[in-house]
């Protein structure tokens, strides 16, 4: 019995001596091996997996842009696995912690463990889901540095060329690969890898078709047991066919698409491969009567509702190809009208109506249709500033056209007899008041029958469209539920502000012949009045020109707006017909126009360019008869004028040079005498207020600032619309603020001076929050805070504190973090986070900075958050832009 329980004691000492980290015994290696590999390392993993999980099952892929090899998160989205990743780092940290077996030293032995890399690699993972890369990068650098002899380096590898990819340090990657690409005892689970890592590193450097070649090569492993998976063939193989298209490689293209088909990936990846094939149709070498039917058919199918729009857009692109526009264009409307989830399809099917109309020079349309397209269409769509360029320009142009049309009706109302004008009024007045009752009586209507007992709305008849071709089709769309209505318009629109013309991007381009007299504005509000229609005539009748003063005044809108209309034509829409039309019409209608030498002679390049000599010779003979000292008339008759002209000013901008570099090299007396030369020799030219501003420059610098004062005055007073007058201006205000900072003091202000504190970037470092001392909004900003960090940051220990700051605010301060661009990542989720600011807790009754341990105290003591707001902006806000 004695010698049992001898034997009992000897190896419950020999089990408790075994889990001592500082022995590097067989019993002590097999023990933490063995816990380290079932209890850090499994959790860890299933904490990954559950991440990276639910990673692809919200990943939302764009088929429009060409698919990226690996699904990462967005910066936006990864916060939603931050908690399981936490806890893998948390779980995986403790394993080490507790079972890697060090020398007496305190260091790791690096081959007395076997599951130790292996965490450190998960820790990897894990930041670098959580978008931390460089933290993640340090994981697996170490783990290729440290353990030389284990397998696990190879994976540290792989990880290090995904995030030296994802920080955008392609060229990082490229050894790393070469080394892989070499290694001969390369495990086969790398190998397998290796291929789509490469197809990613040569996509991020625009080389398509190695990246083909590579994807090609990863589809093809196919082996039950070692290969890759079938969704990520189908993957690789519509990758590969967008590649080909976008190399213009049609055929090849097709060939992989009905590949994806094949392999029966998800849903969505089978509809884009379908309808990448349909676009694809070549119309000239085949009938595309089957693939339209097939398309039709699609739209029929309660399955596609989401997708009708990318139907009807396709079938718009097939018609187009084809040169049937007109149903080309009832296809793109199809697309805009059934288009309820996908934003940038709309946006898409928006263009391609204003390119159209565009093409057919519909203006009016053609503005309406670009101006929904760059509100909808996402900024980093590759031609977004060409196509908001083309917005700009038409919505000018519609100004123009608008502005005639209502001087036009202004002047024609005005020239009425009072009892035809005021007939006319009213009969406008009786329109709008039976409109309005429509309406009222309408939504009276609406509200009756859905206070009854199982009230539906019924389906409108827009939902309806007769297609010529077709017959009539049923738009797929369920009005009846009328909560779905808000739901429906934000996935259509976005979150918009209620107010007039929300569909437009610019509400100033919006131009009514009279303003409905039934309301007033204020403050940019509508405010219904109850006024007479007696009363309301009035008010019709302010903007009318009665008298000659108001009808030049008229008269001149509408001549700016022929000329400016003209020079659009002409200038950025390369229309001359329409330009030789409206700068004709307005020599008709206004034979004495400030613009009509410049008519004459654009009128006479234009179709002197279109070989229309009668006409080029008439107004040639116009602009030398009526005019013959103008500058167009001596370009005429000596055709050599302009170049003659050319070489003066080429002597008074080489004069100015020189005069400039004089300056330039602090030879300011020097520049004065040349400025005084180039005044008098050269007289009145566009140069000579930039000489009088060198002159004024070197006067501040050799006589004093009282001096360039008084000289800069002079030039502003004297020649106020040239181009160095601004920044005369400017310099001004500057002398101005300096001579008297406290004229431009608000009421009540107090001067900042941000240089109290001080830059310590990788000192201890808080979050703070000035809330309004008001317990519903202070206590729950703190609730909310704390349960942000606990939701996000579970892996860290934060101390939450408040105290009065002032009268009527609290400092509320969370503590800590190590340096400043780890509170400011925390501040950059915090700030984009929909819960924490929500209910009574409003963003901007909130002020919330990053702040060091040394700056706190000068802030609470000081009491002066105007101050380090700005020293925020100035030192911190640009660390946001890092990459994490």
């Amino acid at each position: 019995m004695l010698v049992k329980r001898l034997l009992y004691f000897i190896g419950a000492l020999a089990i408790l001596t075994s889990c001592s980290t500082k022995r590097n015994t067989v019993v002590s290696r097999a023990y933490h091996n063995i816990t380290a590999r079932y209890n850090g390392y499994y959790y860890s993993n299933l904490n990954i997996e559950e991440g990276i999980y639910k990673i692809n099952r919200n990943n939302k892929d764009n088929f429009d842009k060409i698919l990226p090899v690996f699904v990462y998160p967005t910066q936006e989205k990864a916060k939603n696995t931050f908690a399981e990743f936490d806890k893998a780092i948390k779980k995986s940290s403790l394993c080490i912690q507790k079972h890697a077996i060090k020398d007496k030293a305190g260091n790791e032995i690096p081959s007395a463990g076997k599951w130790i890399d292996n965490n450190w690699i998960n820790i990897g993972i894990s930041h670098f889901y959580k978008r931390e890369f460089f933290s993640g990068l340090e994981s697996f650098e170490y783990v290729a540095r440290t353990y030389t002899k284990s397998k696990d380096k190879y994976t540290a590898m792989v990880w290090m060329i995904k995030a030296n990819n994802e920080v955008g340090a392609v060229s990082s990657s490229e050894p790393i690969i070469s080394f892989l690409k070499n290694e001969k005892k390369l495990p086969a689970k790398i190998k397998n890898q290796l291929p789509a890592l490469q197809a990613d590193y040569y996509m991020r450097r625009g080389q398509y078709s190695e990246a083909a070649a590579k994807l090609m090569e990863a589809s093809r492993n196919s082996n039950i047991f070692t290969g890759i998976s079938k969704d990520k063939r189908a993957r690789y193989s519509f990758i590969i066919a967008q590649l080909f298209e976008e190399q213009k490689e049609n055929k090849r293209a097709l060939q992989y698409y009905k590949r994806t088909i094949k392999l029966r990936p998800n849903y969505d990846m089978v509809f884009y491969s379908k309808i990448k094939m349909a676009r694809l149709l070549d119309v000239k070498r085949n009938n595309s009567e089957k693939t339209k039917k097939d398309l039709i058919k699609m739209s029929r199918e309660f399955k596609n509702s989401d997708y009708y729009d990318v139907i009807f857009y396709t079938l718009g692109e097939i018609e187009e190809k084809e040169r049937n526009t007109d149903k080309a264009i009832y296809y793109f409307k199809r697309s805009v009208q059934t288009s309820t989830i996908n934003v940038s399809q709309k946006a898409l099917s928006y263009l391609k109506l204003g390119e159209i109309n565009f093409d057919l020079a519909n203006y009016p349309p053609a503005e309406a249709y670009y101006d929904s397209a760059v509100v909808t269409l996402p900024k980093e769509h590759p031609n977004y500033n060409n196509i908001l360029l083309r917005q700009k320009t038409l919505e000018s142009l519609i100004t123009h056209i608008q502005t005639i049309k209502t001087e036009d009706s202004l002047q024609r109302i005005a020239r009425m007899s009072e009892g035809e004008r005021n007939a006319f009024i009213d009969k406008i007045i009786a329109n709008i008041e039976k409109e309005e009752e429509r309406k009222l009586k309408e939504k009276e209507a609406i509200v009756k029958n859905n206070s009854l007992p199982g009230a539906q709305i019924t389906p409108i008849a827009s939902n309806i469209i007769t297609d010529p071709a077709q017959g009539a089709l049923f738009y797929f769309y369920n009005p009846n539920v009328v909560s779905f209505g808000v739901a429906d318009f934000q996935k259509k629109w976005g979150t918009r502000k209620f107010e007039d013309n929300w569909r437009r991007s610019n509400k100033a381009t919006v131009i009514e012949n009279f303003k409905n007299p039934g309301s007033d504005t204020t403050n940019g509000k509508a405010v219904t009045t109850a006024k007479t229609p007696k009363n309301k005539r009035e008010d019709y009748m302010k903007n009318l020109p009665f008298n000659d003063s108001l009808i030049t005044k008229s008269n001149a809108k509408i001549i700016d707006a022929y000329y400016l209309m003209g020079s659009i034509y002409k200038e950025e829409l390369n229309n001359t017909k329409k330009a030789e039309i409206a700068f004709e019409e307005l020599n008709q209608r206004f034979p004495a126009n400030k613009y009509l030498v410049n008519n004459y002679y654009v009128l006479y390049r234009m179709y002197f360019a279109d070989k229309n000599k009668e006409k080029s010779d008439y107004y040639r003979d116009k602009l030398l008869q009526d005019f013959p000292e103008s500058e167009f008339a001596l370009l005429i008759k000596n055709p050599n004028y302009a170049e003659e002209l050319n070489a003066k000013k080429s002597e008074v901008e080489a004069f100015y040079s020189t005069a400039y570099q004089a300056y330039i090299e602090t030879n300011y007396r020097e520049a004065i005498s040349l400025s005084n030369k180039g005044i008098k020799k050269f007289g009145k030219n566009e140069f000579l207020p930039k000489f009088e501003f060198i002159k004024a420059m070197s006067v501040g610098k050799t006589v004093g600032v009282d001096s360039m004062e008084v000289e800069l005055k002079l030039l502003v007073g004297r020649y106020p619309k040239s181009d160095v007058a601004p920044l005369a201006f400017d310099i001004l205000e500057s002398i101005k603020k300096q001579k008297h900072p406290e004229l431009y003091l608000k009421s009540g202000e107090i001067k900042i001076n941000p240089d109290t504190f001080n830059v310590k970037m990788d000192s201890e470092h808080f979050i703070i929050a000035i809330v309004p001392d008001e317990p519903k909004v202070a206590d729950a900003f703190k609730t909310n805070l704390d349960a942000f960090a606990a939701k996000y940051y579970s892996s860290k220990q934060f101390n939450l504190t408040s105290s009065l700051f002032g009268d009527k605010k609290q400092l509320v301060i969370l503590k800590s973090f190590t340096k400043a661009s780890e509170a400011i990542g925390f501040y950059d989720y915090l700030m984009n986070d929909k819960d924490v600011f929500k209910g009574d807790v409003k963003k901007e009754l909130i002020d919330i900075y990053a702040i060091s341990v040394d700056n706190l105290p000068i802030l609470f003591k000081k009491k002066n958050p105007q101050a380090y707001k700005q020293f925020f902006d100035d030192h911190y806000k640009n660390l946001g832009n890092e990459p994490k």
